[in-house]
């Protein structure tokens, strides 16, 4: 049985990011988070774990569109912590911002 999360933190990031998305990107991307609350993304989505930060999960999206997120087990939650182009690119697509993480998961 999936378990079912609730988005609590995140969303100013995810408005930023969206403010320079194409509609398609900003779909794609808000599917991407149902599916995290609603327990269908690893059925959907490449899923990995971050090897900068191991509490947190990168949902590639599209190749050149990820999600990073952090999940809250404890509380059925998660948090948005990055919305844009991979780490790996070229180095002319920089992350607006992305949000730090801490161990307790608050």
């Amino acid at each position: 049985m999936a378990m079912r999360l609730q988005l609590v933190d995140g969303l100013e990031l995810l408005e930023e990011w969206a403010e320079s998305a194409s509609q398609a990107e900003r779909n794609v991307v808000y599917e991407a988070l149902f599916a995290i609350g609603d327990g269908s993304a690893f059925l959907i989505y490449d899923i990995f774990g971050d090897p900068g930060d191991r509490s947190n999960l990168i949902v590639s999206v599209r190749p050149q569109l990820v999600l990073k997120v952090l999940v809250r087990r404890a509380d059925s939650s998660f948090a948005i912590r990055y919305v844009g182009a991979p780490d790996h690119t070229d180095g002319d697509v920089a992350p607006a911002r992305e949000e730090p993480s801490s161990p307790e998961g608050a």
